[in-house]
């Protein structure tokens, strides 16, 4: 009896252990998961969790933090489980139904990650639930109501960076440029690092035409990012445009040197040597945009361009129909291989190319203009005539049209019309039209 006695005492002894040291173990091993966890170990921090959670399975703190530990090494599945465990234990934890969310909207679920968050809120309305409900409705297009979800993050919180960034995104949704690139501007200010934020601005700068101010944006992306192929390649893109060609080429070389792949740097590179009228070198790129992609009309086109340059018509002629071989309806090289075909007085095959860029783009006033004058060579005057007016409809200030559909006039005869395109000719600066007057119009001479 009395070894009986003597056992039950240690049973009893080691139950009262057991309940003190469940929840020594329980508290002690989540705060080394804890510790391991803002160290960023979260590999060892599970090891950690594991052990508080075998001691007390419904450890609602524990099941949560080895939840986010498994978000931040990417087991997006874990993660769930775990706040799966949470939820059935309490429904109504916000963490929980947050942390889910986040897993959600990691994977681009927008559905579940919205339907989490509104759980979330129904428990509490922290400003980050704010913010991530409004990212996640405007991912979803409910831009108004994305829209009204960051005005509150803004109201509670106005230094929030992020809230400006993504509330920028929805009002340029909205087709509210101006609000746009407010909140962009302001989210810059609260966070310079912000290459996203500098990029969308970007879009606005251009629309409104402003690249010296794209420009600078781009500054800033390189800035913080000096390997960003792409920035220097825009950078340079937008130099070009206010035609830095130096600039421009400066950052060519460098997308080049980064990506020595990527054709369409050789062929922005080659319109900046062209530019600065290396025209020899600016052939070489355009070369090699071609061998990097044989798909793109507008290297050959380019092409087409620097050999009019060198005055080799007939190279500018097979570089050309390359170009319209790949892009059957690309005015542009039809009217320049018009103009190379005219070099080569083949006036009868430049009007057909003039043809056939009017056909694609009836507002070419160009094409009209060497139509014109093909025509007036092999003295269709007629003809001429009716493409000078719609030429100068387009184009009123051109002296040397005045004076060329003067000249046709006069061709068949019709003095006065003739004698009033060479006044106003002259008015326009063209010289030659005091001689056509002094040949023509007696009552216009000196």
């Amino acid at each position: 009896m009395k070894k009986l006695y003597v056992f039950i005492i240690i049973v009893v002894l080691l139950v009262s252990a057991f309940f003190i040291i469940k929840p020594i173990m329980v508290k002690n091993n989540y705060k080394q998961g804890l510790a391991y966890s803002d160290s960023l170990n979260y590999k060892k921090a599970i090891e950690y969790f594991n052990t508080s959670i075998q001691w007390d399975k419904k450890n609602i703190p524990a099941l949560i933090a080895r939840a986010n530990a498994f978000y931040q090494l990417e087991d997006e599945q874990a993660a769930i489980n775990d706040y799966n465990k949470v939820l059935a234990i309490d429904s109504t934890n916000f963490s929980a139904w947050f942390g889910r969310g986040l897993v959600y909207l990691k994977n681009e679920d927008y559905q579940k990650a919205l339907h989490d968050f509104k759980k979330a809120e129904s428990v509490d309305t922290t400003t980050d639930l704010l913010y991530f409900l409004g990212y996640t409705k405007s991912n979803l297009k409910h831009y108004q109501a994305a829209l009204e979800d960051l005005n509150r993050v803004i109201e509670k919180d106005s230094l929030y960076a992020e809230a400006y960034h993504q509330r920028g995104i929805v009002w340029a949704n909205l087709d509210n440029l101006e609000a746009s690139v407010q909140d962009f501007n302001k989210a810059l200010e609260l966070d310079k690092d912000n290459l996203d934020a500098y990029q969308r601005r970007v879009k606005y700068r251009v629309g409104k035409k402003d690249y010296s101010g794209a420009i600078a944006d781009y500054d800033a992306i390189i800035e913080l990012d000096k390997n960003n192929q792409d920035a220097y390649y825009q950078r340079g893109y937008f130099k070009l445009q206010i035609q830095d060609y130096q600039g421009a080429l400066a950052d060519f070389n460098r997308a080049v040197e980064i990506n020595p792949e990527d054709a369409r740097s050789y062929q922005k590179r080659g319109n900046a040597k062209a530019g600065l009228g290396d025209y020899q070198d600016a052939l070489v790129d355009f070369n090699k945009a071609i061998e990097l992609d044989k798909t793109n009309a507008e290297n050959y086109h380019r092409k087409g361009l620097i050999f009019m340059h060198l005055a080799q018509p007939e190279n500018a002629v097979e570089a050309l129909t390359q170009a319209v071989n790949l892009k059957t309806d690309y005015a542009e090289a039809y009217y320049l291989r018009g103009v190379a075909k005219a070099m080569q007085q083949k006036y009868e095959a430049s009007i057909k190319d003039f043809d056939r860029a009017i056909q694609y783009n009836k507002n070419h006033a160009q094409a009209y203009l060497g139509r014109a004058v093909s025509l007036g060579i092999l003295k269709k005057h007629k003809e001429a005539i009716a493409d000078y007016d719609q030429y100068i409809q387009m184009v009123p200030d051109d002296g040397a049209a005045y004076l060329n559909r003067g000249k046709s006039k006069i061709n068949l005869n019709n003095y006065t019309d003739g004698c009033n395109d060479f006044q106003k000719a002259l008015e326009l600066g063209e010289e030659e039209a005091q001689e056509m007057l002094n040949m023509y119009c007696k009552s216009y001479s000196k």
